[in-house]
């Protein structure tokens, strides 16, 4: 490495001469009379125009450092990196540009690289930190090469902001994470679809069998009756270990439609104070895409935010069926009911839910219950 001190072109020192603690040379000095006319002829290549203009637009930051850490030069792209100007950076300790934290550890390493000057080049795995002149940090890797001039020795120190290549790697960690939890879950997915409810079906199958078996023996009644609820109670759970399965599959890669309707419901527990509850049968996520998929997400946005504008209720359950090229949902509350006058004159607000049903050719109910509260039906047809 070469720069220029006093009018002399300096050289970094071999890692020889540097082990020797052997002095710096002016370029006048070297060897032979032969090899002096050689120097010449490299250094005519090495002009001031051409050293200044290396150092200057270089775009690390550069700076220069005596034994005694007095900062002695800098170039403009550590001014920008550290947003202070060469005037305010030159004279002062180098410190200056190092967290408090790290002061005293980085006079002994400074003093210490002083006695025993060596090269050290970028990414050596060091985490190291530069103080703008705000006080906030800026992650930097920063490469050392030891020089001497007729005014003693100097450190050069080339600086280089990465912190884009940590946000850059951080995000990759993150791609990864989210790649092996997905791939997890997809795997727990196939489980549960593959072993969990076929069992879960083969064991109702028996007790069905067993209830038809029962049901012409003397005083079976109440064996039936507890057979045929166990077989609704498996139902049951096999319709909701499908919901698991689709959560846990395809509802939670990015972009997925799962992921919309989940990202949907947890805004709308936001609202209403607690989770509404989410039943999905069939095979939604490949059969429902495109306008279809924008007008279901909208519609249950907006039955979800009727729910929680007037119903003031305490208990909202979503089901999401596709059956027979059939989709339909409902949003289920134990709300206050439809007031008298939505139900002859219905807002904005179940009107588009209409809207949004009759433009693919199906339709939308508004549905009082006996126990109170109230059920939106949406039904459309899946082409």
């Amino acid at each position: 490495m070469w720069f220029r001190d006093q009018g002399h072109f300096l050289r970094a020192p071999t890692p020889a001469e540097s082990k020797a603690h052997r002095s710096w040379h002016t370029m006048p000095s070297m060897g032979s009379e032969e090899d002096k006319n050689h120097g010449r002829s490299h250094l005519e290549v090495l002009s001031d125009a051409i050293l200044h203009q290396a150092i200057v637009s270089s775009p690390d930051g550069l700076l220069i450092c005596d034994a005694a850490g007095t900062i002695r030069f800098v170039n403009e792209a550590l001014c920008l990196m550290v947003d202070y100007t060469s005037d305010q950076l030159i004279g002062q300790q180098v410190e200056m540009l190092v967290p408090n934290r790290e002061h005293d550890t980085h006079v002994q390493r400074r003093e210490g690289y002083i006695e025993s000057p060596h090269s050290r080049p970028m990414g050596r795995g060091l985490t190291l930190s530069a103080v703008r002149s705000d006080g906030s940090e800026v992650a930097v890797e920063i490469s050392l090469s030891p020089v001497v001039s007729p005014t003693g020795s100097m450190t050069i120190a080339s600086i280089r902001d990465i912190t884009d290549r940590l946000a850059d790697a951080e995000r990759l960690r993150s791609t990864r994470e989210k790649l092996t939890l997905s791939t997890e879950r997809e795997r727990i997915a196939r489980d549960l679809h593959d072993t969990v409810l076929q069992r879960l079906f083969g064991l109702g199958l028996e007790l069905q069998a067993m209830a038809m078996k029962q049901s012409g023996v003397p005083d079976s009644e109440s064996t039936v009756t507890r057979l045929e609820t166990s077989v609704d109670e498996i139902d049951h759970i096999i319709k909701e270990i499908r919901t698991s399965v689709f959560t846990l599959g395809a509802a939670r890669r990015d972009g997925s439609l799962g992921q919309e309707i989940g990202d949907i419901l947890a805004q709308a527990a936001r609202v209403l104070g607690f989770s509404p509850r989410l039943r999905i049968e069939g095979a939604l996520e490949n059969m429902v895409s495109g306008a279809l998929r924008i007008d279901l997400a909208a519609s249950l946005r907006e039955a979800l935010g009727n729910v929680a504008r007037h119903s003031q209720a305490t208990v909202v359950s979503v089901e999401l069926v596709v059956r027979d090229y059939t989709l339909t949902m409902r949003v289920i509350d134990n709300g206050v009911g439809i007031p008298q006058e939505a139900q002859s004159s219905p807002g904005n607000g179940l009107r588009n839910l209409s809207t949004r049903a009759t433009t693919h050719g199906g339709t939308c109910n508004l549905i009082p219950l006996e126990s109170g509260g109230t059920l939106v039906e949406w039904i459309v047809p899946v082409v």
